[in-house]
């Protein structure tokens, strides 16, 4: 019985110690770019996991096979397509892939079955996150006849993480690469 004790311990200190190295903090470095990425408004998330609202539809198709290799129906791999949100000064730019349901009606248009956004946000805020170096921004904005509410969590680790609940849609969330926007030319 001591033995057991022992190793389930031993185990619990391994997981312990396994947890609390994985932690992602920031350098001085890192925090300083952050900021100032922040303060002059330019940067961009590189999007590469969708994670919609669990619906009975969304789980028929997970379950037809039709969702990319290694994406379940509440998290699934948007790496390579292009998705994107930038800000550059007080605009704002998305192109998102939307997986999930429509809760009002409308016509199908190919161009637009994601979602897009392009302009200058309303009640636009940041707000600095009360655990880790972060910050959070919020606004509104609006195209066509649909109306978007966006929250975007951004790290200095290079992580941001963004929410977007509509008029239209059901909620869905996306995860990327945060880094400093360069305009190609």
């Amino acid at each position: 019985m001591k033995f057991i004790l022992k190793i389930g311990a031993y185990l619990l200190l391994l997981v312990s110690v396994a947890c609390a190295s994985g932690k992602d903090k920031a350098t001085p470095e890192e925090i300083a770019t952050f900021d100032k990425m922040i303060s002059d408004q330019r940067f961009e998330i590189r999007l590469t996991w969708a994670q919609p609202m669990a619906s009975q539809g969304l789980n028929s198709i997970a379950n037809a096979g039709l969702l990319p290799l290694g994406s379940t129906a509440s998290r699934i791999d948007i790496t390579g397509i292009g998705a994107y949100f930038r800000m550059v000064g007080d605009s704002v730019e998305a192109d998102l892939p939307f997986y999930g349901e429509r809760q009002m009606g409308g016509f199908y248009d190919q161009d637009k079955a994601g979602i897009k956004f392009e302009g200058i946000p309303k009640d636009l805020s940041f707000t600095p996150n009360k655990k880790d170096d972060g910050q959070t921004m919020r606004f509104q904005i609006s195209q066509d006849s649909e109306n978007f509410q966006v929250f975007a969590q951004l790290y200095p680790n290079g992580k941001g993480r963004l929410t977007v609940s509509s008029t239209h849609r059901t909620n869905i969330w996306y995860q990327g690469n945060l880094s400093e926007y360069e305009e190609e030319e």
